[in-house]
């Protein structure tokens, strides 16, 4: 199948009719009394941009191409294929970029305004994300990984994530980062209050790590949280290029990265290189 396709109105309107009938699956339950559903209904942001193929859905697998001007729902998991990014803006104003080959799913959206409390949590189970915290109080925001608990304190970071480990570089702001076990969906605070005491917490002393200066970079195993500057180039996947999202280009990056930026970009005119086309810009007009 050509990539091109996904970009074309058929491959809007496959995603339409797969919402379609999920609503349709969702209004059955309740008038059926059914309980579990996996899916909601509820809009929680937007695709400002998508480079390549991006698919979101349900949990369980089913699937549609995500294309420029989607909503984008709570508990809906994005995709991106090997070559693929989005841009998602969640209704809070957090910024979200999706990098090659990443999962996450979006967890937990209560939002009741700028600077009131809330829950706003991604579950990111492998790739590459850029994540710019929105207008709702500092502590609503969590990012869970397989062996990570992020809490994003005003801040922009970079979060690599593998099954076995989390690395996130503070790009801006301050983050603290918890060791986490599988299936342990709890906030930065609730983690450190159900370990240890006041007295311990105020000394590092419970599986955390806090990020306070730019540049900071954490390697989150299974045994261990190492502290560290990040290394020139780190973790430039999400990125993309200026002009595509906002001017969304982190320092340093390097001459390989600005070169991928700079294809990615050119792909809008219709550039080509030598091994063949560039990537795909696919934009559809925005829902009503």
């Amino acid at each position: 199948m050509s990539v091109a396709t996904f970009g074309t109105p058929d491959g809007a309107k496959q995603r339409a009719h797969l919402k379609l009938r999920i609503s349709s699956i969702v209004i059955t339950g309740v008038l059926f009394g059914c309980t579990g559903l996996a899916w909601s209904q509820e809009k929680i942001g937007g695709a400002e941009t998508v480079i390549n193929i991006v698919e979101g859905g349900l949990p369980s697998g089913n699937q549609a191409p995500v294309v420029q001007g989607d909503n984008v729902f709570l508990n809906e998991v994005v995709r991106s294929h090997a070559d693929g990014k989005a841009n998602l803006l969640l209704n809070d104003n957090s910024n979200v970029t999706v990098g090659p080959g990443s999962t996450i799913k979006l967890d937990d959206f209560v939002y009741s305004g700028p600077n009131r409390a809330g829950t706003i949590a991604l579950n990111m189970t492998k790739g590459t994300l850029r994540f710019i915290t929105g207008d709702a109080n500092k502590r609503a925001y969590t990012i869970w990984t397989p062996t990570a608990a992020i809490g994003v304190r005003g801040t922009i970071l970079r979060i690599q994530v593998t099954p076995t480990e989390t690395k996130v570089i503070n790009e801006e702001g301050t983050a603290i980062v918890c060791h986490r076990t599988k299936n342990e969906y709890a906030s930065v605070e609730e983690l450190r209050k159900r370990r240890c005491s006041k007295e311990q917490r105020e000394k590092g002393l419970c599986g955390c790590k806090e990020l306070l200066v730019p540049n900071q970079e954490a390697t989150i195993s299974q045994s261990e949280i190492a502290v560290a500057e990040a290394p020139v180039n780190a973790i430039s996947d999400p990125i993309i290029a200026e002009g595509l999202a906002g001017g969304f280009i982190a320092p340093q990056l390097g001459a390989a990265a600005l070169v991928g930026a700079a294809i990615a970009a050119g792909s809008i005119a219709g550039a080509t290189t030598s091994s063949g086309p560039t990537p795909t810009l696919f934009v559809s007009p925005v829902s009503p």
